[in-house]
């Protein structure tokens, strides 16, 4: 160990007299957005295959009846690695991230490297209605924090790679480096001078290059056509139907994971969370693992899927059957993916946010079209509303608008974008103050209130 730190201390004499600190910091942050985005591509992959042969299998048996038990499997195979491999010591979401930066010195434990992807793989791959992304950000604070703490880094530049790991994860899941910048910048709160973007926008490039490479198959497929500008009173009624599914999806996590958290964690727990998940996940089928793949189809115009294998699936699939059931699964979304995390599973509410939002965007399109009053762009009201219900949920607006407009292949959507996400935005900080993520940092007067940052 003396060794291995002799030759750490003779390389960082070699490497500061050879080469400059900024060139060498833009040389870390290109590994790190590589290794950032390995690791999400690999836990996606993993995931979607997993998926895909499930819905196969529901297919084969015209239900979903066997199906709708594997989340209790995964959460249980996630429970017993949190607390029986890690201890314990296996932080979930993205919270803990922003508290490392400011009460740990940017410092997160090698475990979370290999047990973020571990977890979280056979939590949503065995149905757990979760999502990756704050597992992937998470793997991605940890790959950033642990290379500059093992070249000796300082605690500014630690932070700088593991916001670099962060982004780098976000750029390679969505195919989006802004929005993976915005994201490290808007969500962990950092605040860095221009020349520190430098190696961010190193590392989002690398890991979008790299996964475009390994995952050229995004879950979003499609043609964004232009906006109306008649439209715009319809986007702005959105917006506050956003805004309030937005504190109603919010309300409901912290009170599913708050029963819970005042448990302790053990067998009994995970069956108490578990098998209601299951008993939902056998009603709303499509409320099993991400639920991408339900999007991408009301995307591409196959609403019938929204009845499949549901207990009210019908032939003919009227109207009221389809509006029925997705207001149905907009409402019990978040109930399952708190759920996940309450069984022991490990996923975020990144995903959830997404889908509830998609589910919002299509409700709302599909009865003004059905009325016969005015026919609306369905794919243009899912996306906008996607990003509507994420920018409230998580109090991120930039990110919000940013990420989908990049995963839609352009800003054709910019304004009403703008417009829904302000307004979902608003409203949810009428009734919800601070984020999930920095709720615990304001009481404890780590960080000043949002309100305070504005003046």
């Amino acid at each position: 160990m003396q060794q291995f730190g002799r030759f750490i201390i003779k390389a960082e004499r070699l490497r500061s007299k050879y080469i400059k600190h900024r060139n060498f910091l833009i040389m870390v942050s290109v590994i790190v957005g590589a290794l950032s985005a390995l690791a999400a591509v690999l836990l996606k992959l993993s995931v979607q295959f997993v998926e895909h042969k499930v819905t196969q299998l529901n297919d084969l048996m015209n239900s979903n009846a066997l199906s709708a038990a594997f989340p209790l499997v995964g959460t249980g195979l996630s429970f017993l690695l949190i607390y029986k491999v890690w201890g314990g010591r296996l932080n979930r979401g993205v919270g803990f991230i922003v508290q490392s930066i400011f009460t740990q010195k940017s410092q997160i434990p090698k475990r979370h490297i290999f047990g973020q992807i571990a977890t979280s793989a056979v939590t949503a791959a065995f149905g757990g209605s979760t999502g990756l992304e704050a597992p992937i950000v998470a793997t991605g604070a940890a790959i950033g924090s642990n290379t500059a703490h093992d070249l000796r880094l300082s605690y500014r530049d630690t932070t700088l790679l593991l916001a670099c790991g962060v982004a780098g994860g976000i750029a390679a899941v969505f195919n989006s480096p802004i929005a993976g910048i915005i994201f490290a910048l808007e969500v962990l709160m950092i605040d860095f001078k221009i020349p520190s973007l430098i190696p961010l926008l190193i590392s989002t490039a690398t890991a979008t290059v790299l996964s475009q490479i390994l995952y050229p198959d995004k879950f979003i497929f499609l043609a964004i056509k232009g906006w109306n500008i008649y439209a715009i009173p319809f986007y702005i009624l959105l917006g506050l139907c956003c805004g309030f599914v937005s504190v109603y999806t919010t309300y409901v996590v912290e009170r599913v994971e708050g029963f819970f958290h005042k448990r302790k964690p053990s067998w009994k727990s995970w069956l108490m969370a578990g098998i209601p998940l299951c008993l939902i996940i056998f009603l709303f089928p499509h409320l099993y693992g991400e639920g991408y793949n339900m999007i991408t189809q009301l995307l591409k115009g196959n609403y019938e899927i929204v009845t499949r294998h549901t207990f009210l699936h019908m032939p003919d699939n009227k109207p009221a059957v389809i509006i029925l059931i997705c207001l149905l699964m907009i409402a019990f979304k978040a109930v399952t993916a708190s759920l996940t995390i309450a069984a022991g599973g490990n996923g975020g509410t990144f995903a959830p946010s997404l889908i509830i939002g998609g589910l919002v965007g299509f409700t709302f399109a599909y009865i003004i079209n059905e009325s016969g009053y005015y026919e609306l762009n369905t794919s243009n009201f899912i996306i906008v509303a996607m990003a509507g219900v994420l920018a409230g949920v998580m109090h991120a607006p930039l990110t919000a608008i940013f990420l989908l407009a990049e995963i839609t292949g352009g800003y054709t959507l910019f304004v009403p974008l703008m417009v829904v996400t302000a307004l979902s935005y608003f409203i949810t900080r009428k009734y919800v103050r601070h984020s999930m993520y920095h709720k615990i940092l304001v009481q404890k007067e780590l960080i000043q209130t949002e309100e305070e940052t504005y003046l």
